[in-house]
């Protein structure tokens, strides 16, 4: 296995694992295997499929990662849309996450990343003219 294929599997997995983690976090918290389940199998394909994708187009980094942070963004989203209204209210633990406004604070980053992403991927295009 060359360097290359390794940072482009670690980075993949990176991602996967900072998008992914708190859906995983987040099922147990609301007891909700399935959920829990769902973030760890999607986080481990966007890893994978994020990582051969780099291996293939080493060229065009900015428009594989730009298309992978839209990816987790839009799919974060949808989880979050299921889990919030699950939380309680009160209780919970901001420093752990286990708190409704620890996942209400996952909002703007989602933002920011959806920016980020938009911004990688016409970058990347734009560049290629």
């Amino acid at each position: 296995m060359n360097g290359q294929r390794v940072v482009a599997y670690g980075s993949m997995m990176g991602v996967a694992l900072g998008g992914f983690t708190w859906v995983v976090v987040a099922g147990n918290l609301i007891h909700e295997p399935i959920l829990s389940l769902a973030g760890a199998v999607i986080g481990l394909a966007v890893g994978l499929a994020g990582g051969s994708s780099l291996v293939r187009y080493p060229e065009r980094r900015g428009l594989v990662l730009g298309a992978v942070m839209l990816f987790v963004v839009l799919v974060d989203w949808a989880f979050l849309a299921v889990v919030l209204p699950r939380l309680p209210e009160q209780g919970g633990s901001i420093y752990f996450g286990t708190s409704r406004s620890a996942y209400v604070l996952l909002q703007p980053i989602l933002l920011i990343g959806g920016v980020a992403g938009t911004g990688l991927v016409l970058w990347d295009l734009l560049r290629r003219r």
